[in-house]
């Protein structure tokens, strides 16, 4: 069984409380609307689970207080769109959530544009909801997503993308959900700027499903600051761009990014790299193996200074380990140590122009995870394949199916 990395670490956040504590610190006092779509009825109060409405239209209708939870009945579905109404506060947010037994509520469009809406609301949160059926966008967060939370979310079947960010975000968590079979991107965000984004502890996977060409990676974007962490990432793009659709790709033109994307397993997307940064991103600590391109392409970054910060990971199986190329008219600024690299295909471990400022050290290169290898020391450009000294398992994070 392929086994995901271990839980995140404590995350630090700004000192605003965070959504999920001043969910529970409110819980008592806050209003709690329930919604149940076999016994409900839109003229009770919907004030517990005799008194439930029935319809996602008494729902869009109704302005909620903050803190207000809206609970959707496990084990039902409403067909249409839900689109969040009100704003919260800080330490009061909108919870759109679930009660009862069973699986998920379901939200299905069936074809509307979009499943379910922010709908330029704040201080809102998704939680224990499954999304699915939009022709377009199954989870759409803007114009400006400010305290939004995601937590164990399916949203899978949407013929787009499955979680679009319009607009620049600040203060954005999607944790423990599984974004799947969408037919464009699995996450993307579509403005720069994003800050405080955090996206862990997801499965990323079979998106990018349409066959129109379009480059559809498992999340794109630009992020200021966060960490896209302890993910899950496989299949993206699999009728995406060629070579153009990537597992985790960190667009051009993020000016001062301090991204970081760490302990993550990114495998099996079929038609580009494991990670594609053109943006300043710190990557350390991931699986990266069995993509069609390189584990990690770097570069392309115009006119735009950037740095990379790249240690511990382990690489194999992929057509080559680390690749940089296409340099823009900006500085590139390359730190790659401490990571392992084994059956790189018909490219080199690791390629990279001697016109960039780099310092390669404590890389170790092999034919075969169990083979003989040598520790990589050079600032060179290419680290050809080695001979002498063993090679050590590096991570431990490997699935067991792969060893």
């Amino acid at each position: 069984m392929d086994h995901l990395p271990p839980p995140p670490p404590a995350i630090e956040r700004p000192a605003q409380p965070s959504l999920f504590v001043s969910a529970r610190r409110s819980a008592e006092d806050a209003p709690v609307f329930y919604v149940d779509a076999t016994d409900g009825d839109d003229r009770r109060s919907g004030r517990g689970p005799k008194e439930a409405w029935k319809s996602l239209e008494k729902v869009n209708a109704t302005a909620f207080p903050p803190g207000s939870r809206v609970l959707f009945e496990r084990g039902e579905s409403w067909r249409g769109s839900l689109l969040a109404t009100s704003s919260g506060t800080t330490d009061r947010p909108i919870t759109y959530g679930a009660y009862g037994k069973g699986d998920a509520p379901v939200i299905d469009a069936r074809g509307a544009s979009v499943a379910v809406s922010l709908n330029g609301r704040t201080n809102v949160a998704f939680d224990g909801l499954s999304i699915t059926g939009a022709a377009d966008t199954g989870l759409l967060l803007g114009p400006r997503a400010r305290n939004v939370s995601v937590t164990n979310v399916t949203v899978a079947g949407n013929g787009g993308s499955g979680i679009v960010v319009a607009g620049t975000s600040d203060g954005l968590r999607i944790d423990g959900s599984a974004i799947t079979g969408n037919g464009a991107y699995g996450i993307v965000h579509y403005a720069a700027d994003n800050t405080d984004q955090v996206i862990t502890r997801n499965t990323i996977a079979d998106n990018g499903w349409r066959k129109d060409g379009g480059v559809y990676s498992g999340w794109n974007g630009r992020i200021l600051t966060g960490e896209i962490a302890h993910n899950r990432v496989f299949n993206n793009g699999v009728n995406g761009g060629e070579g153009r659709s990537h597992g985790l790709y960190h667009d051009q033109g993020q000016a001062g990014s301090t991204l970081k994307i760490h302990d993550n397993l990114i495998h099996d997307n079929p038609r580009g790299a494991g990670i594609l940064a053109k943006s300043s991103t710190e990557i350390y600590r991931n699986v990266i193996f069995r993509n069609a391109d390189a584990g990690l392409s770097l570069g392309q970054n115009r006119g735009i200074d950037v740095t990379y910060r790249v240690y511990d990971n382990e690489f194999y199986d992929n057509n080559g380990g680390v690749l940089q190329h296409q340099k823009g008219n900006g500085s590139i600024t390359l730190e790659l140590r401490d990571n392992l690299f084994h059956r790189n295909g018909k490219r080199a471990a690791i390629i990279i122009a001697d016109t960039i400022d780099k310092a390669v050290t404590g890389n170790r290169v092999s034919n075969n995870a169990r083979s003989e290898a040598k520790t990589e020391t050079r600032t060179g450009t290419t680290a050809n394949q080695p001979t002498g000294g063993n090679v050590q398992e590096a991570s431990g994070m490997r699935p067991e199916s792969v060893r």
